[in-house]
């Protein structure tokens, strides 16, 4: 029987497969980023416009201004009626269904007076911060994926049988590593084209391998307090609304000092930072360094007392 790293990959995507949790940690990214991305179609205050095949050259619509054609007049009171919102243009006049932030109505008149216009008053880094808070969301459930997977193999039975397998100790932990950034990278380019990432490689990949480390730290700390389902999800709770989501959140969106000084505190926070980074071309490396120090000194310590938990192999005793 193989007993090698490659038979224990094949072996943890085979249960990550028939896994219904897994499917829900990857698909639960894409389903968020899909709604993300559509705020700067929803939300934004610069009209979308509506005008007719045959008054296309009739108006001069500034750039950045997104115009939609239609063939008739019925199409078009159509198109304006839609769940998103759009003002249509028929013979100099205004088509709206009532439902267009008074802001995107008063641009649409500035357009068709042919007057100029400003950009959005919705800041463009409000966007940036919701794209980057929902690319942050491929990296939450890392740890989650980790944990469970060795909960899983404690309550099959299969802790034992693994720790008298002809392998290192760490290969069956470095297989479940492997199968969860698999996992993680697919969401995250996935989530990054969906919300539209400009994508620098090797920065990019910096801030995968740290999300990846962070991740690890997480699920194998948690490792020590839970070796049932009951217990895992006891943990989880908490530790996913509080340390993944509420501080890293608050600290991100509400911008004040003392808030920023409390989310500092978490490592989570600064895997924000840097995803938020990614948007803004501005990497912060105090951010990367203090990940970076913290997974090295923090995976020793695990390594070094994973005896201690129910999934590593106990020391033996001296008389």
């Amino acid at each position: 029987m193989k007993t090698g790293f490659t038979a224990y990959i094949r072996k943890d995507f085979a249960l990550s497969r028939r896994n219904m949790l897994i499917w829900l940690i990857v698909l639960f990214p894409i389903i968020t980023a899909f709604g993300a991305s559509g705020i700067t179609e929803t939300y934004s205050d610069t009209p979308k416009i509506v005008v007719l095949e045959k008054e296309k050259n009739q108006f001069r619509i500034p750039d950045g201004v997104q115009v939609l054609i239609s063939a008739t007049q019925e199409d078009l009171i159509q198109e304006v009626n839609d769940i998103d919102a759009k003002i249509g243009f028929i013979e100099g006049k205004l088509v709206t269904d009532g439902r267009e932030p008074a802001e995107a109505v008063e641009k649409a008149k500035r357009i068709l007076e042919e007057k100029p216009i400003e950009s959005d008053s919705l800041s463009s880094s409000l966007f940036e911060k919701v794209y980057a808070f929902n690319l942050y969301g491929s990296f939450l459930f890392f740890g989650i994926i980790i944990l469970f997977s060795l909960v899983e193999e404690r309550k099959n039975k299969t802790t034992e049988l693994q720790n008298v397998q002809p392998v290192h100790p760490a290969v069956p932990i470095l297989s479940k590593i492997t199968i969860a950034s698999f996992i993680t990278l697919f969401d995250f380019v996935i989530c990054g084209y969906l919300l539209k990432l400009p994508f620098v490689w090797e920065t990019a990949g910096l801030i995968i391998l740290i999300g990846i480390l962070l991740g690890t730290v997480l699920g194998m700390a948690m490792a020590f307090y839970a070796s049932t389902e009951t217990q895992a999800l006891a943990i989880l709770k908490p530790v996913t609304l509080v340390f993944l989501m509420a501080i890293p959140g608050l600290g991100f969106f509400l911008e004040g000092e003392i808030m920023h000084n409390i989310a500092m505190a978490d490592p989570f926070y600064w895997l924000l930072q840097l995803v938020y980074g990614l948007y803004m071309n501005d990497l912060n490396y105090t951010y990367v360094y203090l990940s970076l120090g913290l997974s090295a000194a923090a995976l020793c310590m695990i390594a070094a007392n994973w005896h201690r938990t129910p999934y590593g192999i106990k020391k033996a005793k001296t008389y």
